[in-house]
Formats: C-alpha cells, sequence, structure tokens
C-alpha cells in the first residue's frame, strides 16, 4: 500500500541522523585528539596504523549487510522479522570471529612494531562489535534518534575507559582497550534496543545469510577501495618511513577528513531526491546535482583557504607542538575536503542511476594506483608521499568518472562552476603565504576574503539555494513510498 512521504517525519529522522553523526564522529575526533596527545607522535603512528588495518577487517567484516538488512526489512512482511534479524545476528557474529582471526594474523606481520597486546584487543573489539548490524532495524523504521543512544553508548563508553587506561599509564595497549570497550558498549546497546521488539539471537538461516551476502559483498569491496585511497599510506608509512612519521600522517589526515561530514550528513536528504528525479526528470537531476556540489565546493574551498593559511597554529593547537611537522600533510589533505564534496554528489547520482558497478570499477582502479604510488614513493619522500599520492588517487577517481560517456556530462557540468573559484583559492593560499601576518589571522582573513570574492563573481547565490529548496520541497511533496 502506498502512503504519503510524511515531510516532518523525514526531517526528525534527518535531524538524528545528523546528531549520530555528530557523535560517533565529532567525538571520535575529540578522543583521537585525547590520544595523539597521550601517546606522542611514535605510538599515535603505531594506533593510527593498527586502526588502519581494523578499518578494513572490519569493512569485510560487516559485508555491506547493514544496508542490505535495511532494505529486507523494508520490503518484507513484519511475520519474517524476527528470522532476519536472527540470520543477520548469526552472519555478523561469524563474519567479525573471522575478521578478529584475520586482524591477528596480519597484524603480527605487517605491523609488528606494535606488539602482540593491542593487536589481540582490536581483534576484541571486532567481535564486540558483533551486533551493530542491529542497526538496520531502527533506520527501516525511521527510529533513528535509537542511532544516537547507540551512538552515545560507544563514545562515552570509549571516553571513561581512555580516561582510566590514561591515568593508570597503559600507553598504546590502553587507548586500544578503550576503543574496543566503546565497540563492546555501542554493541550491546543496539542488541538491548533492538530486544525490546523482537527476542534476538544469533540463528543461522540459509536463505537470510544467502540474500545479505549476496547483495552486500559489492557494498563491502566498494568500501574496502575508497578505505584503500584514505589508509593505506598509514600502513606504508609504518612500514618504510617509522612509527613518528606514521604519527604526523594520522595528525594532517584525520584533522582534514573532519571537514568531509557535512557532505557525508547531507546525503541522507540528497539521494531519494535524485532517485525520484530518475524516473522522468533527468533535466532536474542535473540541475540539483550542479548547484548542491557549487555550493558544497565553495564551502569546501573556504575551509580550505582558511585551513591551509592557519595550518601550522591549528596542527600545534590541537595535536600539540610534536605534531606541527605534520603541517604540510595537513595542507595537502585538506583539499580532500573539496573532492569529498563533488564525490559525494557523483557517487548518490551514479546510485540513483543505478550505476553501482561503475562506481565499483573507478574505485578498483584508483585503489590499485594508491598501493602502486605509496610503495614508489612513501620510501622517498615519507608521510607527504602518502598525503599527496591520497588526493592524485581522489583526483584520478574523478577524472575516470569524467571519461565515462555515461557520467561525462553530469561530472563535467559540476566541475565546470567550480574552476574559478578553484583558481581564486590557489591565488589566496600563494598571496597568504607572502603576508607576514599571524597564521590563524591570516586563516580567517583569508577564507572571509575567498567567500566574498566567490560571492562578488557569482559562483554562488541566492538563486542557488532557493532552487535547491524548491527541488527538495517539491520532490517530498511529490514522493510515494
Amino acid at each position: 500500500m502506498s502512503a504519503r512521504f510524511d515531510v516532518r517525519r523525514t526531517a526528525r529522522a534527518t535531524g538524528f541522523a545528523l546528531l549520530a553523526t555528530a557523535l560517533e564522529k565529532g567525538g571520535a575526533m575529540v578522543l583521537l585528539l585525547v590520544i595523539a596527545r597521550t601517546l606522542g607522535a611514535e605510538d599515535f603512528g603505531r594506533y593510527a596504523a593498527l586502526m588502519a588495518l581494523l578499518a578494513f577487517v572490519q569493512l569485510g567484516a560487516e559485508l555491506g549487510q547493514e544496508p542490505v538488512l535495511v532494505r529486507l526489512l523494508s520490503q518484507r512482511p513484519d511475520a519474517e522479522r524476527e528470522v532476519l534479524v536472527d540470520g543477520a545476528l548469526a552472519l555478523r557474529l561469524l563474519c567479525t570471529v573471522l575478521g578478529a582471526v584475520a586482524v591477528v594474523a596480519a597484524g603480527a606481520r605487517l605491523l609488528p612494531t606494535v606488539g602482540g597486546a593491542p593487536i589481540v584487543l582490536a581483534a576484541a573489539g571486532i567481535v564486540g562489535g558483533s551486533a551493530l548490524g542491529l542497526r538496520a532495524v531502527f533506520r527501516a523504521q525511521h527510529r533513528l534518534d535509537r542511532l544516537c543512544l547507540i551512538a552515545l553508548a560507544n563514545i562515552a563508553t570509549f571516553a571513561l575507559a581512555l580516561g582510566v587506561t590514561r591515568g593508570l599509564g597503559l600507553g598504546l595497549a590502553g587507548a586500544v582497550a578503550a576503543w574496543s570497550l566503546g565497540q563492546l558498549a555501542a554493541s550491546t546497546a543496539a542488541f538491548l534496543l533492538v530486544r525490546r521488539q523482537v527476542t534476538a539471537r544469533p540463528r543461522w538461516d540459509g536463505s537470510t545469510a544467502a540474500a545479505l551476502a549476496g547483495s552486500g559483498w559489492a557494498l563491502a569491496l566498494n568500501g574496502v577501495l575508497l578505505t584503500i585511497t584514505l589508509r593505506v599510506g598509514q600502513l606504508v608509512v609504518l612500514r618504510f618511513a617509522g612509527a613518528v612519521e606514521s604519527g604526523y600522517l594520522a595528525a594532517g589526515s584525520r584533522l582534514a577528513e573532519a571537514f568531509a561530514l557535512l557532505p557525508e550528513s547531507l546525503m541522507l536528504v540528497l539521494l531519494p531526491v535524485l532517485s525520484a528525479y530518475d524516473v522522468d526528470a533527468r533535466h532536474a537531476q542535473r540541475d540539483l546535482s550542479v548547484r548542491v556540489a557549487r555550493l558544497l565546493g565553495v564551502l569546501a574551498l573556504t575551509v580550505i583557504v582558511a585551513v591551509s593559511l592557519a595550518a601550522p597554529a591549528l596542527v600545534g593547537i590541537l595535536f600539540g607542538a610534536a605534531y606541527v611537522p605534520a603541517t604540510p600533510a595537513l595542507r595537502i589533505s585538506i583539499w580532500l575536503a573539496l573532492l569529498s564534496a563533488t564525490g559525494a554528489v557523483f557517487t548518490n547520482l551514479l546510485i540513483a542511476r543505478g550505476l553501482e558497478r561503475l562506481l565499483l570499477t573507478v574505485n578498483l582502479a584508483t585503489s590499485i594506483l594508491t598501493i602502486g604510488l605509496s610503495v614508489v614513493l612513501v620510501p622517498m619522500l615519507g608521510f607527504v608521499g602518502a598525503a599527496a599520492v591520497s588526493l592524485a588517487a581522489n583526483v584520478l577517481s574523478q577524472a575516470l568518472l569524467m571519461a565515462q560517456p555515461a557520467t561525462r556530462g553530469d561530472v563535467v557540468a559540476c566541475v565546470r562552476p567550480l574552476v574559478r573559484p578553484a583558481a581564486v583559492a590557489l591565488g589566496l593560499l600563494v598571496a597568504g603565504r607572502w603576508l607576514p601576518v599571524p597564521p590563524l589571522a591570516m586563516g580567517a582573513v583569508g577564507g572571509l576574503a575567498f567567500l566574498a570574492v566567490s560571492v562578488a563573481v557569482g559562483a554562488v547565490g541566492p538563486e542557488d539555494w532557493a532552487l535547491a529548496r524548491r527541488a527538495l520541497g517539491g520532490a517530498r511533496a511529490a514522493h510515494v513510498d
């Protein structure tokens, strides 16, 4: 039975989704700063490399199950919900156990300087997070307030445990143990919240496992390939340049990644709109994509100018004076903010058009390039080379989309309006390096100057906001479930 799209309910759900993202990602960033200051550059480099390895294994253990389970729960009758939940829990538990074994085996070989205890604790954290896939139940019901509770359990436990282990002087092992306890707390919260609705227990069901794995493997592989472009450098730097340079890379790159959260959150609203337009309004779909890419691009360039000019002071204030050598990595990695803005639009446009396999092919090519260039450049250029490789791989991914007939027109249309603002940003960065002004003041002045020039030359204007509001509002009003 079709039902009217509930705008108020969707707005409320989106608000809770943004809050959950802020709690999870923002809280993790704050705790990362605490860990960096607590461990020092050398042990922080080892911690970052271990977390990079975990990112790959976790994506494999998740097997793309959560979004697929959301779809299955939304499409199938309520009578099948318990079977789906129990089968998903059993599959996730199996995958996390296998993932934990993989972390111990790979960690001993790839990260010998990290030590056995942190690696085992990290593996325990993967198993501890086995029930996190149950968040799909709340996503399918639009009960995203429950995601906030799960994220809060994660961050609060992580922070409390980190405070205890820091006080006891447990170092690297203590930081990893705190992360693992946060995973366990979030998983427990998800399990207990789901148990209010169904008697969730891991019970193997072949048809559920086949449905989840059959659709989820491509999503999982795509996630692994994307993670390679962002995280493989951390492992290569630790191996070839040492733990200190790995710490510098983590400080610069993770701070830059924090500025990519806005596009990620906005896509929660944009994807269903682009999907609705794909049926019979391709011109409106492209127009909306161009406007959103332009808005996000100008905002990203404002951040790039401000952060690049203020980089030495920002790194010192947030991470400590010992991390100031990480400034070049931040100045390179911050350009990922622009690529994240445009890339988020392109990714969701491809998903709306059913071109996931093209996206997978592009990410495979960029991952191969990332690994190859990292092995060649990191021994010569250290952590700066790793940051440059990650940026180059992201540029290549969008260039490949521009070269494909199926996406060329849309990508060119989205990128063209950002050429002039990008040139203005580069000009301000060059000029700012020559002015004898303190970094923080220069960053603030540079960011405001870029924004003013962008508005003055018509790079962004009131009509962009108006069109975006009309498009989103019109699509919501017309949508039916």
